[in-house]
């Protein structure tokens, strides 16, 4: 019938085809035969599950923080009994970066194995940072061009960064095993590794697998190549913030510019030989591969960008280094620039640290000025006073205390140590008796031997101490923390009272160690009164008089924007007891009530512009509860 010729058989072909789509597509599918919403539902569901999962998964590679990136890339601890002087030079110039910047002291690694000029920050939170430099940096670095560097990663710390690094790294990966899926899929196809089972539809079945595999091999690497677009887009912007952030802490521009064109005129730059390097290549100072792509994937500005960007006038010139190498007819290895051994230290070196210039001692105070503004100003920034400070308040820290505090075996002596100035002779002996029925037989006798040197530190330094503490505290087992951490409360309530130095010291402690270790952090239910007892608090803690303290806690709770200021709380409901329960709940709350509370906080000390020593232990207790890193207030801008 179809063969004839006519308007009668071209209707019956037209019908007959009709017949066929219907028959296959019915109704409304005839029409929109290439959509079906359950298919597309479970693709997505099924696309979103395994990105997402892939994602968790390498987020929980890096939960360890930032000791887990700087091991993954083949990094070694810097032990502080290192007889490298470039290595004493690295930690104390990270000591001076983390006091000025009221952080906790972050873990200090060196890449042993990387020749080039490089370092990073990594870490969930500043409680577990780590800051890591090539063996490059150490051996082809001045001290200042070191310091702009470590600034450099500092700011990413302060700014919140490295949380953000790892949340790209993590959706990176996910979107790109979606890829690798299928590129494993293609492989087993063409490689005859899928079996399909025999009979006449064979051929049809590897065809769908294979059209699987490259659905799944172009979906996840278009959507890898946009996703490295966003992570280099968004790092190359921080970079430009953290270079500028690094000359206002160190208000040295040479400092990391000299760095940079370091960089660009050594042949190694700022490469590095890990395979893992593309992958956290976001995390680093410098450019670490070759980008693809016309550098739309390049993580980090042009050089001259950033060098220009701090030194306008710069005349396009970059560090000539005394022996050339040209890494294109030689390997690293030929050129013996490889990675090894670590380096003895040299004359130069040794006669750099003894030139260095002595720092004047900090000398103790009863009462400090104090301006509320300035202090809010400065929370989360660095500035030149701050790292003279800093240094000052290192400088006064006897030698013999500062080699205590970075060894495991001592560091908890130092706190216990702390603990003991100032109180009368029979607390002092039931203290040393609970030193040693919990920490040991051999604690008092470290604590006896360092007696002497804790009795000439200024009280100004004692917080600053316990930062150095706190890498080698954070090294004990878990045992040896939960023991430690048992000993210190029982210290602190040996004599029936705790004092504000006492509370702010455990306080700052107990938090950041435990943080470290990954506990979670509690959320309970938030409270007006919460606000309240913290502000009394600190108000009854800076003034004997009622009238005085009343004022003081009137200009705090004027800041809450909660109406109308409430009355002064009575002094029992303005115990130690009460605030440490109050911080508990407040240390969950939104972003925004806790920089409430402390512009709060700060205008209730700031009442009559002074603070005391006590204020200011305790406005440090509350800003680490927090987590809202401040600068020493000694050096308050």
């Amino acid at each position: 019938i179809l063969g004839q010729v006519g308007p009668r058989s071209r209707q019956l072909e037209q019908d007959y085809w009709t017949y066929q789509r219907n028959a296959v597509w019915p109704d409304s599918r005839a029409r929109t035969w290439w959509w079906d919403p359950r298919v597309f539902g479970a693709v997505a569901l099924g696309t979103t599950a395994v990105v997402g999962f892939a994602s968790l998964f390498k987020w929980s590679q890096m939960r360890r923080g930032g000791a887990a990136v700087a091991e993954m890339l083949g990094g070694r601890p810097v032990e502080p009994q290192s007889s490298d002087l470039r290595e004493k030079r690295l930690l104390n110039v990270v000591e001076e970066m983390a006091i000025a910047s009221g952080v906790p002291m972050p873990a200090v690694y060196v890449l042993d194995r990387e020749p080039g000029l490089n370092a990073f920050a990594a870490g969930l939170t500043p409680n577990d940072a780590a800051v890591a430099v090539t063996r490059g940096v150490l051996d082809k670095l001045t001290r200042d061009e070191l310091q702009g560097v470590i600034a450099h990663e500092f700011s990413h710390i302060l700014n919140g960064d490295m949380r953000l690094n790892v949340r790209i790294t993590a959706i990176v990966f996910g979107i790109l095993v979606i890829g690798l899926i299928g590129r494993g899929i293609v492989q087993g196809i063409t490689r005859g590794r899928v079996r399909t089972g025999g009979g006449k539809n064979k051929g049809g079945g590897v065809a769908v697998i294979l059209a699987v595999g490259l659905a799944l091999l172009i979906v996840g690497y278009v959507g890898y190549f946009f996703g490295r677009l966003i992570q280099a887009a968004v790092s190359r912007q921080r970079e430009f913030l953290a270079d500028a952030a690094a000359v206002q802490f160190t208000r040295n521009p040479g400092g990391i510019a000299g760095a940079l064109k370091k960089i660009g005129g050594y042949a190694l730059g700022g490469n590095l030989l890990d395979r893992h390097a593309a992958e956290v290549g976001h995390f680093l100072f410098a450019q670490a591969f070759k980008s693809h792509f016309g550098g739309l994937w390049a993580t980090h500005p042009p050089l001259p960008d950033r060098i220009r960007a701090i030194e306008p006038a710069w005349n396009g010139e970059l560090f000539e280094p005394p022996e050339v190498v040209d890494i294109s007819r030689e390997s690293f290895q030929t050129a013996g620039f490889t990675g090894g051994p670590r380096h003895t230290p040299t004359e130069a070196v040794e006669r750099a640290f003894a030139a260095a210039p002595a720092i004047p001692r900090v000398r103790p105070a009863a009462t400090m000025p104090f301006k509320p503004a300035a202090v809010i100003a400065d929370v989360g920034a660095l500035t030149e006073a701050h790292m003279r400070h800093a240094q000052a308040l290192l400088a006064s820290i006897p030698e013999r205390l500062r080699d205590a505090a970075h060894e495991p075996s001592l560091a908890p002596a130092v706190v216990y140590g702390l603990l003991l100035q100032g109180v009368d002779r029979a607390a002092r002996e039931r203290q040393i008796a609970l030193i040693g029925q919990h920490g040991g037989p051999d604690a008092p006798a470290a604590v006896a031997g360092l007696r002497a040197a804790l009795s000439v530190l200024d009280p100004a330094a004692r917080l600053p101490l316990l930062q150095l503490c706190e890498p080698a505290l954070r090294r004990l087992d878990r045992a040896a923390l939960d023991r430690f951490l048992s000993t210190l409360d029982e210290l602190v309530h040996a004599d029936a009272q705790v004092t504000p130095y006492e509370y702010a010291l455990q306080k700052m402690l107990a938090r950041h160690l435990r943080l470290a270790a990954g506990a979670a952090r509690s959320a309970g239910r938030l409270e007006a009164e919460d606000f309240a007892t913290v502000l009394a608090c600190l108000a009854r803690a800076g003034h004997r008089d009622a009238g005085a303290a009343a004022a003081a806690f009137r200009a705090g709770a004027t800041r809450l924007g909660f109406g109308e200021p409430p009355d002064l709380p009575a002094a029992e409901a303005c115990s130690l007891e009460h605030l440490d329960a109050s911080l508990d709940r407040l240390a969950g709350a939104h972003l925004a009530d806790r920089q409430r509370l402390l512009i709060a906080a700060a205008h209730a000390i700031g009442h009559d512009g002074a603070i005391t020593v006590e204020e200011g232990d305790l406005f440090r207790a509350i800003a680490a509860t927090i987590d809202c890193p401040i600068p020493p207030l000694g050096a308050a801008s």
